[in-house]
């Protein structure tokens, strides 16, 4: 008997052995960021200069134990125009747990927006490591104030990402493999005749 035949025969013992049914061990947790399906989306009215569109989404990172918020931002100005737009546009990003902030942060984006009339950055919160699976979401919103304007602060709150949970098959939902595609019939074989002859 060849050494291949041996260790063929040698996994079909161990499978019967184990009633039948190869054993595998549990699919690892695939790290995840689960993000709001759409981005919000708010335009400027900015005095003496072209209105400044910004697109901001929240985030929420899962890796085992370990989670993390994060708050993503776009913009776009109609007409580049370099000066001060805004005196002051601050994100609050916020890791929550059924409703329940666990932790935050705010970031200050007044003058890479006065710098930049297009682009893009995030503000992320610090990681915290829990054994607790459900109920965590990323939040967070906009504290801003507009150069000349008149008025003072305005808050531009952001929807919450969805919930990262864990699917049936231990991975994280979202990140289920991709099912195998099926067979292109080109490539598959005609089946072989086997009618009987007509006499």
């Amino acid at each position: 008997m060849s050494s291949i035949s041996r260790i063929a025969t040698i996994a079909m013992a161990a499978v019967a052995l184990a009633g039948g049914t190869a054993l595998t061990a549990p699919p690892a947790q695939a790290a995840s960021w689960n993000c709001h399906a759409s981005w919000n989306e708010k335009s400027f009215n900015l005095p003496g200069k072209p209105d400044m569109t910004v697109w901001a989404r929240s985030c929420v990172y899962k890796d085992g134990n370990t989670r993390r918020a994060r708050i993503e931002l776009r913009w776009d100005q109609a007409e580049p125009v370099y000066g001060e737009s805004f005196d002051k546009f601050a994100v609050q990003v916020r890791l929550e747990r059924d409703d329940t902030v666990i932790t935050s942060g705010w970031c200050e984006f007044k003058q890479t927006l006065n710098d930049n009339p297009d682009g893009f950055g995030s503000c992320t919160s610090r990681y915290v490591t829990s054994s607790a699976q459900y109920g965590w979401t990323g939040d967070g919103k906009v504290v801003y104030n507009i150069n000349n304007d008149g008025n003072g602060d305005y808050t531009w709150n952001l929807h919450g990402s969805g919930e990262v949970k864990i699917a049936p098959n231990g991975l994280e939902v979202g990140d289920e493999p991709e099912p195998e595609p099926l067979p292109d019939p080109a490539d598959t074989p005609e089946p072989a005749d086997t009618s009987e002859p007509v006499l």
